[in-house]
């Protein structure tokens, strides 16, 4: 997904509470940075943006890896420790089946101590006693939860498991073990192999172009940071000091829905609030050059605020679950810049982003190898002690 550089102006926050705007906070762009040479400018790029059959092979297989396709292998009976096997289980304290511990077909790996679809991880010890056991046996062990877990009536407490092993399965890990019928039935939209192939041959395209994209203006942005097209000698208090206002306000709302403050939370974490805030003041400084900057480019180019700009903002307040712009305006509001003109800013400063993508001149460079590390006797030696003691 594109970049977009309000958001990083925004830094990360949800939300802020409303202030009343008084004395109107004015500057000229053009006025605190001299811009250089911007159109056309140059930046070089590393990465490889064009399609190969080896890339796209990777890409494929990473995919089909992703989905968590496993089939029954009725060849293999035994529990291994690299395993992928399909359980029901039940989690029964004292005898009594507790909530949330019962689950029917779950796709578990052994080697991984985890859901084998989901890759999400289980408590310590969970699926070990399966190892050695054969498919329909039923299987009961002692497990522990951690002291630390976050269900206060299991944390620490010691429950039983019971385990019904179902089957063991191969994962479906390369296009080579796919099948038009393993695709109709798994993947859902697509029923034969080529259509599913031909469909990830088209997002790999995409992808290689949204990455070339994202990474030239990674590499203007970085520009503009190092002055190459332009310097602010000093931002402006009176804006910088509104930037600044902003986040507190994003981040007070967000303390005070914890029942805290701001302060409270740095100060219980051991930090220094008022080097916090000199800190993100410091940082803001950085992020607000780079936004000046982008808004003098935009001046110059005569980027003004078109029918494309409802959209924009319907998208913001959309993901930040507002009902309209007007409400979104209100909570970023702050003392001397209210909120619309502050995303219209954002607005302008993007387009200009984009300009300055669309007419750079872009050379490419082979990425640095890395040169192999030469192991000694003794570090190898000592490698060897390690690995011992580990086992």
């Amino acid at each position: 997904m594109k970049k977009k550089l309000f958001t990083v102006l925004l830094c990360g926050a949800l939300a802020v509470s409303a202030v009343a705007c008084k004395k109107e906070i004015k500057y000229k762009a053009s006025d605190l940075v001299e811009l250089g040479q911007y159109k056309g400018m140059e930046i070089t790029l590393n990465n490889n943006y064009e399609y190969t059959e080896e890339g796209f092979d990777a890409f494929v297989e990473n995919s089909i890896q992703q989905l968590g396709i496993f089939i029954p292998d009725d060849s293999l009976t035994t529990v291994e420790e690299d395993s992928i096997v399909n359980v029901d289980y039940v989690g029964s304290k004292d005898g009594v089946a507790f909530d949330g511990g019962s689950a029917e077909d779950q796709m578990i790996d052994i080697a991984n101590n985890s859901s084998a679809t989901q890759k999400t991880g289980y408590i310590a010890g969970f699926t070990a006693g399966l190892v050695g056991h054969e498919v329909g046996e039923e299987v009961a062990y002692e497990v522990t939860f951690p002291e630390q877990y976050n269900s206060p009536d299991l944390a620490g407490q010691t429950v039983v498991f019971t385990f019904q092993i179902n089957y063991i399965a191969n994962a479906i890990d390369s296009k080579d073990k796919l099948t038009d019928d393993l695709v109709a039935e798994k993947i859902p939209d697509y029923t034969t192999v080529d259509e599913y192939l031909a469909a990830l041959e088209e997002k790999y395209k995409d992808n290689l172009e949204t990455a070339l994209e994202s990474d030239k203006e990674t590499a203007i942005l970085n520009s503009i940071a190092n002055g190459n097209i332009g310097t602010v000698e000093k931002v402006p208090e009176d804006l910088l000091q509104a930037r600044v206002d902003m986040i507190i306000n994003m981040q007070e709302k967000q303390y005070e829905a914890m029942g805290t403050t701001m302060e409270e939370y740095a100060t219980s974490a051991g930090y220094d609030y008022e080097e916090t805030i000199a800190t993100l003041k410091k940082n803001l400084e950085e992020s607000t050059k780079t936004e000046i900057i982008l808004e003098a480019i935009a001046d110059a180019e005569n980027i003004k605020i078109d029918d494309g700009y409802k959209e924009f903002v319907k998208n913001i307040y959309t993901q930040m679950k507002y009902n309209n712009a007007e409400e979104l305006y209100s909570d970023f509001s702050v003392e001397g810049y209210d909120g619309r003109r502050y995303f219209e800013l954002a607005y302008r400063t993007e387009k200009a982003l984009d300009y300055l993508v669309e007419n750079c001149v872009v050379s490419f460079e082979e990425p640095p190898l890395v040169e192999d590390v030469e192991v000694t006797d003794d570090e190898a030696v000592q490698e060897d002690a390690t690995e011992e003691s580990a086992e």
